[in-house]
């Protein structure tokens, strides 16, 4: 192959890189990219509590019988409020040794036996009372916590709906504003990516990992007396369009 080839086809490599360049320069000043993010905050409809429970005896057999008096109970309580089984959920069951350290020795008191379970409570919205009424009654139960309460929407399809509705309006708006102040109109959607969907919550009632046996006690099982606050979902997008 002779210089002249090498050279014409190192020059039309060159003219090809600069046109390649040249095109996506182009393409970059006929289209702008913006994001747009929505968010829909409506009021809880339901709560989760974790509920757990322990007991000392001489035996693990005795220690267990105790829980399970326990249990059912919560159970009886629960079965009085409506609370459906498959709202019921144990998260942890342990049988083990009760202990402390007296003088740098360890002196077992017992066998520990201890439980813990998720219980939803469900139409939140229709029902205010009934979640205060199951709260007082089962921090009334000897050796039993409530932690973890946690306020939250059972069916969130539609929010999600309207909350990309409203991220994809929001960057429509922005790309329409930076159309009319370069002298532009925004044409056709060229891309769109999701950049996350998530769950939000506006206002939080309670905090993590409190005991609430005190504050129940001194509510008025008329009055539900808790604040839930606002929840919902947020969706954000990114959103190129082409403009004209």
């Amino acid at each position: 192959m002779n210089k002249k080839l090498l050279t014409g086809i190192a020059f039309s490599l060159i003219l090809f890189s600069l046109s390649s360049c040249n095109l996506k320069v182009r393409e970059n000043q006929d289209s702008v990219s913006v994001s747009g993010i929505g968010t829909v905050l409506a009021q809880p409809d339901m709560v989760l509590m974790n509920v757990s429970f322990s007991h000392t005896a001489p035996t693990t057999k005795q220690a267990k019988t105790a829980a399970e008096q326990t249990m059912q109970q919560i159970l009886a309580i629960l079965k009085a409020e409506n609370v459906e089984d498959k709202f019921l959920k144990t998260t942890s069951l342990n049988y083990d040794v009760e202990y402390e350290y007296r003088n740098g020795r360890r002196v077992t008191l017992g066998q520990r036996a201890q439980q813990t379970i998720v219980v939803t409570v469900n139409d939140m919205i229709n029902t205010p009372e009934r979640f205060s009424s199951i709260l007082d009654q089962i921090t009334a139960i000897d050796k039993v916590e409530v932690q973890n309460i946690q306020f939250d929407i059972e069916h969130k399809t539609e929010l999600f709906k309207q909350s990309r509705e409203l991220a994809y309006q929001k960057a429509f708006d922005k790309a329409q504003q930076y159309a009319e102040l370069s002298g532009r109109k925004i044409g056709k959607v060229l891309t769109i990516s999701e950049v996350v969907s998530r769950d939000v919550a506006q206002t939080r009632a309670f905090q993590n990992n409190l005991m609430f046996k005190e504050e129940a006690l001194a509510m008025d099982s008329g009055d539900s007396g808790i604040p839930t606050g606002e929840q919902g979902v947020s969706s954000e997008i990114n959103i190129v369009f082409s403009l004209e």
